[in-house]
């Protein structure tokens, strides 16, 4: 009589155990879905980054067609950081939180730096371009 009593008094609380740890799922689950759906101004960002993206490879496009030295240099800076975002990423996992935000952010910020240099370049270069044909 003990080993059934001992079986159905097992039996509920662990009904109970499963049934709150499958509630706790789904809460958690209906919370990641709400957390990751984005908002319309980060959606907007998300765009206007593409956009930039975008732009930047235009600019790397244009520059190497206007002058290749150049782009050669700003090249061989945007492979470097490239190399170091390949690294970041094979180990960000070993990385703390804190080291994590800064490696992102001085990436993302050489990363834009470079994309600036060449947009500033490929001014200069359609600036001396239209200067040629201002003479004639």
């Amino acid at each position: 009589m003990y080993e059934i009593f001992k079986k159905t008094a097992l039996l509920p609380a662990i009904l109970i155990a499963v049934a709150v740890s499958l509630s706790g799922c789904n809460a958690t689950s209906a919370k990641k879905k709400v957390r990751n759906t984005p908002s319309p101004a980060a959606v907007q960002g998300a765009t206007a980054a593409k956009t930039e993206s975008r732009q930047c490879t235009d600019n790397f496009d244009l520059l190497k067609k206007l002058n290749p030295t150049a782009f050669t240099l700003y090249r061989s800076q945007f492979d470097a950081i490239n190399a170091s975002y390949s690294y970041y990423n094979e180990n960000r996992e070993l990385m703390e939180k804190d080291p994590q935000e800064v490696m992102t952010l001085t990436l993302n910020d050489k990363l834009n730096l470079i994309c600036d240099r060449v947009k500033s370049q490929t001014f200069i270069e359609i600036r001396n371009r239209m200067n040629t044909i201002s003479k004639i």
